[in-house]
């Protein structure tokens, strides 16, 4: 991804202002690795959107049983995948598949995936990860694949995790990990307050988003809702998809993360909670893809 360091207040005010930015001729896609329970590939609001690799022609992998089949017998990545798509509703948004999660394999098993399932992303050069998971343990070696993919400039979106805490002082991974381009994103009802189940923390989560009772996609065609950080992650990708689809790809994950906190709005409520004190709603969503 090309970047470009613009870090003042003029120029995050300008991006607010001007939604309509001059655009090249040459339009690129922007890649969204959703790392997950995989995607119903047929789905008829998903099918169109599927990233290829231009050596082979796969959408994606299978990290968990090491094959190319990235079918959800779950449920979750497909409903992730959907809420990033409304958010950013744009024929240039793709979705890089890669399955890292079986319910029958260790913990142990599915961190490994999953950090092969992150270099992955980082060598294919997607624009932004998406990882609605956790766990409670750091671990060096995913550590070190998000600063690999941090160098690259990929945006990784992460979920702060549903045990309802404060992750200052317990620990969620890898929301938690101290990297400039890791979004740790907590969730609100409908309401616009913290989800009583969702974790917090004034030092270690950047920002809130709807995540109760989500309606997204659903493996064989169908939809349903859904509720967690897991969802809200899934907002805070799409919005930041749909800006790299206005601003051509040219902002660092640093000014990405600027421009989301300063269109979101600031809430009491959040103080000492969200390191922002901020959260996205419907409204402040719509200005990323107006």
């Amino acid at each position: 991804m090309k970047t470009v360091t613009l870090t003042t207040k003029l120029f995050i005010s300008a991006i607010l202002l001007f939604p309509a930015m001059a655009r090249p001729q040459q339009q690129e896609d922007v890649v969204v690795a959703i790392i997950d329970t995989g995607i119903d590939v047929n789905h008829p609001l998903l099918k169109d959107h599927l990233w290829t690799n231009p050596v082979g022609g796969l959408h994606g992998w299978n990290f968990s049983s090491n094959n190319s089949d990235i079918e959800d017998n779950h449920g979750h990545g497909t409903h992730i995948a959907g809420i990033i798509l409304r958010k950013a509703p744009s024929k240039r948004i793709k979705f890089m598949v890669l399955k890292y999660y079986d319910p029958l394999k260790t913990g142990e098993d599915n961190l490994t995936a999953s950090i092969e399932a992150i270099k992955y992303a980082t060598k294919m050069k997607a624009d932004i990860i998406n990882y609605s998971g956790g766990g409670d343990l750091k671990s060096p070696l995913e550590e070190a694949a998000i600063r690999d993919a941090q160098k690259q400039g990929i945006v990784f979106v992460a979920a702060a995790g549903n045990e309802g805490r404060n992750t200052d002082r317990v620990g969620y991974f890898p929301a938690g990990y101290r990297l400039s381009n890791i979004i740790s994103v907590a969730a609100t009802d409908s309401r616009q307050r913290l989800l009583a189940s969702s974790n917090y923390g004034s030092e270690s989560v950047d920002i809130a988003a709807p995540g109760k009772n989500v309606y997204s996609s659903l493996p064989g065609g169908k939809y349903g809702f859904m509720s967690g950080t897991s969802q809200a992650t899934a907002c805070v990708t799409g919005l930041v998809a749909a800006l790299m689809v206005r601003t051509e790809k040219t902002l660092s994950p640093e000014d990405v993360k600027r421009v989301l906190v300063k269109a979101a709005t600031k809430d009491r409520q959040l103080a000492k909670k969200i390191r922002s004190e901020a959260r996205i709603s419907s409204l402040q969503a719509s200005f990323f893809t107006n």
